[in-house]
């Protein structure tokens, strides 16, 4: 469940980081509950995703530096296998059903 984790922390980053409430960056790691380093690098994953941030010393906060925020989303559902079936074409490797390719191997 690390995926579904670091999007939660994305998501409350987000939500900090558009409010102007972070803290300063030590604190803000520490609400996050990951080190500092950890933070930066999460920001630098944002940066590559294209959208800028900045620190301000005076007001003690990351913000956005443009028009550009996140829209962070991700939905999880079980489906049965039929559904599963159809939508990857008839071929499946999720539920541990190989395509005739994988078989004749």
């Amino acid at each position: 469940m690390k995926a579904v984790e670091q999007l939660e922390r994305l998501k409350r980053m987000n939500k900090l980081i558009k409010a102007e409430n972070t803290g300063t960056p030590n604190e803000f790691a520490q609400r996050l509950g990951i080190s500092r380093r950890q933070l930066y690098s999460y920001i630098e994953l944002i940066k590559d995703m294209g959208v800028l941030t900045a620190y301000s010393k005076a007001n003690r906060t990351f913000y956005y530096c443009d028009e550009y925020e996140l829209e962070i989303s991700c939905t999880l559902k079980k489906i049965s296998r039929e559904i599963a079936k159809k939508v990857n074409g008839g071929f499946s490797n999720h539920f541990g059903v190989s395509s005739p390719q994988l078989a004749a191997s």
